[in-house]
């Protein structure tokens, strides 16, 4: 990683045929975050971020991590499992919802000016419910990759 914006990928698993979810740690003007984004297969085959995903300073990533894992508790379609401050007037939601009948799970970034409701960005990613479990293996061992920097 360096001041470039370098990523590393520390765990990833097959959305559907063309995406790929990837959890990892990037380097961006000397500061340190994990992500959790959606990338696609360039013209070579190489894997390359989109815009739809999640990032947070390195800080945050055990509230990341803990509500990732608190999503293989919730029962319901429409919950709201944890809000991660980003900022002054930005939050990473982790949640369910439910879309066209099907139950999805989602991490994206809300927003609220000027003492407004937060109101959910474009900046993020949902998925199968059925996708818990591989999302919760993946970000284990994005906790495992920050606790080995951090030591």
């Amino acid at each position: 990683m360096d001041e470039e914006g370098e990523s590393v990928i520390v765990a990833k698993f097959a959305k559907n045929n063309r995406e790929v979810i990837c959890l990892g740690i990037s380097d961006y003007k000397g500061k340190t975050y994990v992500f959790v984004r959606t990338y696609v297969p360039d013209l070579n085959g190489d894997l390359t971020p989109t815009r739809e995903g999640i990032n947070l300073s390195i800080e945050k990533s055990k509230e990341l991590v803990q509500g990732i894992k608190d999503l293989g508790n919730v029962m319901s379609p429409e919950k709201v499992v944890a809000r991660i401050k980003k900022n002054d007037v930005q939050q990473v939601w982790i949640g369910t919802n439910m879309y066209k009948d099907i139950p999805l799970i989602f991490l994206r970034t809300y927003v609220a000016y000027g003492g407004e409701d937060y109101k959910p960005t474009k900046q993020g990613i949902s998925m199968k419910v059925d996708f818990v479990p591989k999302l919760i293996e993946s970000v284990e061992k994005l906790e495992e990759q920050v606790t080995s920097l951090n030591n």
